[in-house]
């Protein structure tokens, strides 16, 4: 009973281990062939001084107007925010002293307008500002 219990171990050790072994052999370490050697004598190519140079001013005028891009973004979305804050505001007093239907309507009316022009003084910023700068390359 325990010879078998014995086999049965080693046999299951045996098919655990033995997908590992074709692993390690078949990462070319083998004694009996011919194995391939790097016989290249070539230097890496050196950095072009100027070249590099070029590329940081480049590097550096692009980050310079990106931030300005979107220091530009950054304020017209403030912009923006505030404007329809301050007419959120107006909103919120005119319906508040509104006795009437039309005078709600009124106020409704000139908040959409509001809105409408905020969003189009937006946009006009924006577009104002163009496209965002384009990353130099190598």
């Amino acid at each position: 009973m325990k010879f078998r219990k014995s086999m049965t171990a080693a046999a299951a050790v045996l098919t655990v281990l033995a997908p590992a072994s074709t692993v390690f052999a078949s990462t070319g370490e083998s004694s009996s062939g011919t194995q391939a050697t790097d016989t290249s004598t070539t230097v890496p190519a050196r950095k072009d001084a100027a070249k590099s140079e070029a590329f940081r001013a480049s590097m550096k005028a692009w980050q310079e107007a990106t931030r300005a891009w979107l220091n530009g973004r950054v304020a017209a979305t403030k912009a923006h925010r505030e404007t329809l804050a301050a007419a959120s505001a107006t909103l919120k007093t005119a319906l508040e002293s509104a006795t009437t239907k039309e005078a709600r309507k009124a106020a409704m009316d000139a908040f959409k307008s509001a809105r409408e022009d905020a969003k189009a003084e937006l946009d006009a910023a924006v577009k104002a500002l163009g496209a965002r700068p384009e990353r130099p390359t190598r």
